[in-house]
């Protein structure tokens, strides 16, 4: 319930959802000014809890940079330096997946 906000499901806890994501203003900043392939978010989703538009992940997906949900210790990346791979579970005619990331350390 911490991670969403919310112990409710279906549409009446979408309603309720409550946790950050990046701001459309940061993802169009970040694809205009920064040479990025992906962008990681320790968070349910790259907008916002509450969000209906879905503004950053269509910016970031306008410009071919993916988004990797959920993720968990990026405290522990070197600010340089690392490889991430991500391996998305393949679903036919899917327009996103399960992911299993991992991280080489230099």
């Amino acid at each position: 319930m911490r991670y969403v906000g919310t112990a409710e499901r279906g549409e009446a806890g979408v309603t309720n959802l409550h946790f950050p994501g990046l701001h459309p203003d940061a993802a169009r900043w970040i694809v205009a000014n920064r040479p990025v392939k992906a962008v990681g978010i320790d968070t349910a989703s790259i907008d916002y809890g509450q969000s209906k538009g879905f503004e950053s992940h269509r910016v970031l997906y306008e410009r071919d940079v993916p988004a990797f949900e959920n993720l968990a210790s990026l405290d522990a990346l070197p600010p340089r330096g690392a490889y991430v791979i991500a391996l998305p579970m393949k679903i036919a005619g899917g327009s996103g997946a399960p992911l299993r990331a991992v991280a080489l350390l230099p």
